[in-house]
């Protein structure tokens, strides 16, 4: 069997890293126009459901641009900061469901949420943040172990425990 051993991992520079490129990531595709077909198909579903759209936001606008930092440097230390890869992959999964429930969220208010430049950054803050995290020993992973000093140990054949005059008044 090959057993490697993982180089340590760091929080601060990968969640600097990983949080600026998904987002750079998702607004350049949103300014390239990447997501205008599918964008203009969702607000024409919308519309045909009888919605009344209003205004329209999302990337590269304000308020897409600020809910994107938000849901991608919260994403990225969430999951490097989570022990184990299961709990980090449930962790990514959440954040894209919640990014796509942003849709409904703003429909209430009759406003048409852009979606797929924030879908973007999410899916690849926590796919970098993923596969981070699993090929390095992060810190929420390591263990220390130090010996309590209120502990009493058992020694002796019988299992005699050993006293002192302070917790039970024995000598």
């Amino acid at each position: 069997m090959n057993y490697r051993v993982k180089p340590p991992g760091h929080v601060a520079v990968p969640l600097f890293l990983f949080g600026a490129l998904s987002i750079a990531l998702g607004v350049v595709a949103e300014m390239v126009g990447v997501f205008r077909v599918p964008n203009q198909m969702l607000r024409e579903a919308w519309q045909s459901g009888g919605l009344v759209v209003q205004v329209e936001m999302g990337l590269p606008g304000i308020v897409g641009f600020l809910i994107t930092i938000l849901a991608s440097f919260g994403l990225v230390g969430g999951i490097l900061n989570t022990p184990g890869t299961g709990r980090r992959v449930v962790l990514g999964a959440t954040a894209l469901f919640l990014s796509l429930s942003l849709i409904l969220a703003f429909a209430v208010w009759g406003i048409f949420w852009k979606p797929f430049g924030l879908i973007l950054a999410v899916g690849w803050a926590a796919f970098s943040s993923v596969i981070y995290a699993s090929r390095h020993l992060m810190p929420c992973e390591q263990v220390d172990v130090e010996e309590a000093g209120n502990v009493i140990h058992l020694g002796g054949e019988r299992g005699e425990e050993k006293t002192s005059n302070r917790a039970n008044g024995k000598s």
